[in-house]
């Protein structure tokens, strides 16, 4: 029996949610994947992997719902990484529509864009404003955050395309 296109469409985003709480419960976890008390923001190459696959509308919204869940476990206020996450998705998906082809690389690319905006995002309202004695210090270690999220991109592009191939009728590659 074959699944009608609201059916396969409600399936393939229930997968991608999925993959983005599985995601979102590693991240979180104390002492899973941490090394030197540095730990992978696992939503980012979620949230950017969907948007290379989908349109700007499920997007922008799997984006809100990736930066929304990084706030809670990030402890800051609440919608503080869930509008930069929903705007850099919806510029992602429409570089991948217009301009760029999907693929490994430019996941790369554009998960470093936007881990970089959101860094850059965090360490202004968090860090620079309030005046912290050792900004190049905090800095640092914000971008080290961001490398260690780089490091795992590649297999959250390939688990978010195999998920598109098997639901998307034709897939932008």
């Amino acid at each position: 029996m074959t699944l009608g296109k609201g059916s396969r469409e409600a399936l393939k985003w229930c997968c991608y949610v999925l993959v983005l709480l599985l995601l979102y419960g590693i991240q979180s976890s104390p002492a899973l994947l941490s090394i030197g008390g540095i730990k992978p923001v696992l939503v980012i190459p979620a949230a950017v992997s969907v948007a290379l696959f989908e349109n700007e509308a499920g997007s922008g919204a799997f984006g809100l719902a990736a930066g929304l869940l990084w706030d809670l476990s990030a402890g800051k206020l609440f919608g503080f990484y869930g509008m930069v996450l929903m705007i850099c998705c919806i510029c992602v998906s429409l570089l991948s529509m217009y301009f760029m082809k999907v693929n490994v690389t430019n996941a790369l690319f554009l998960t470093l864009a936007s881990g970089f905006l959101c860094t850059v995002w965090n360490f202004v309202f968090y860090y620079l404003i309030w005046g912290y004695a050792d900004l190049g210090q905090c800095f640092v270690r914000l971008l080290l955050v961001l490398l260690y999220t780089l490091v795992l991109t590649a297999p959250v592009y390939y688990l978010v395309r195999l998920i598109a191939i098997r639901f998307n009728p034709v897939v932008r590659a």
